[in-house]
């Protein structure tokens, strides 16, 4: 006998309207874009001046930035890191609002460090890129943008990892339960391992959150880089670099959900 009131295709039936109706748009919207760019690429010299402006940046740009961000994450993070030690210093080791506004700035303070990193590594590539523009090109690499790049770019990684450890370090006095040190390779495994069931449901949420923004990042970038290989002659790598990240990414949360979720599991 067949339930018509069955509540799961009840809660199909009322969802595929909309995905139908996205999908329609996406691909119509998709069309239109793909027209559109190949109607105003046409005859023009815009590919020229992507390449030129990126062996611009390369050559000139990208191993001055390099020099300056150690300088930059210095200026950025050590009031930071000041502004909470003080704080933590004068804090009674009760009041919580105080301990949470703490809490925030130490946490504002990785953050910066985090994206530093990753600007970091991006501009030593556009650095070792120019490499490929340096033959018969007019601007040249001299050693002196590419081994003052390259000092900097070995100064900001050793930085970021004392102002990380500094900020860690913060953190562990005012929760002495903290375990670990962001010089030992199980830094992240000890850590959660010292975190009590609260703080790692926080995390869990912060990890659903960051999963999503990831797999709709991917999508865009897909978009992004399919639209390049076809009028740009980008080529499949860029696209490719993109689905792995997107495949890694599911693969291991598919992975841990399923290890997980088995009776007896350690969290």
């Amino acid at each position: 006998m067949k339930h018509n009131n069955d509540p799961i295709k009840q809660e199909n039936k009322k969802a595929i309207p909309k995905f139908i109706l996205m999908s329609v748009l996406g691909l119509i919207g998709g069309g239109v874009l793909g027209f559109a760019t190949a109607f105003l690429l046409d005859g023009s010299d815009v590919v020229e001046t992507l390449t030129a402006a990126g062996v611009f940046f390369t050559i000139n740009v990208a191993p001055w930035l390099l020099i300056a961000l150690p300088v930059v994450t210095l200026a950025a993070c050590l009031p930071i890191y000041f502004g909470a030690k003080k704080q933590l210093a004068a804090w009674d080791g009760e009041d919580e609002a105080v301990s949470g506004e703490i809490e925030a700035r130490l946490s504002v303070g990785m953050w910066i460090t985090g994206m530093v990193i990753i600007l970091n590594f991006f501009l030593a590539a556009a650095l070792f890129s120019g490499f490929a523009d340096m033959e018969g090109n007019p601007m040249k690499l001299t050693p002196v943008k590419f081994f003052g790049g390259l000092g900097a770019f070995l100064v900001t990684l050793y930085i970021t990892a004392v102002v990380q450890q500094k900020l860690v370090d913060a953190v562990k006095r005012m929760n002495p339960e903290k375990q670990g040190s962001v010089y030992d390779s199980k830094f992240q495994k000890k850590w959660m391992e010292s975190c009590d069931e609260a703080e790692r449901a926080v995390i869990g949420q912060c990890a659903i959150k960051a999963y999503q923004a990831v797999t709709i990042t991917c999508l865009a970038l897909w978009a992004v880089f399919t639209l390049g290989g076809m009028f740009f002659s980008w080529g499949f790598m860029p696209a490719m670099a993109v689905c792995v990240i997107w495949g890694v990414s599911q693969s291991v949360y598919c992975y841990w959900c399923i290890k997980l979720s088995k009776p007896g599991a350690a969290l």
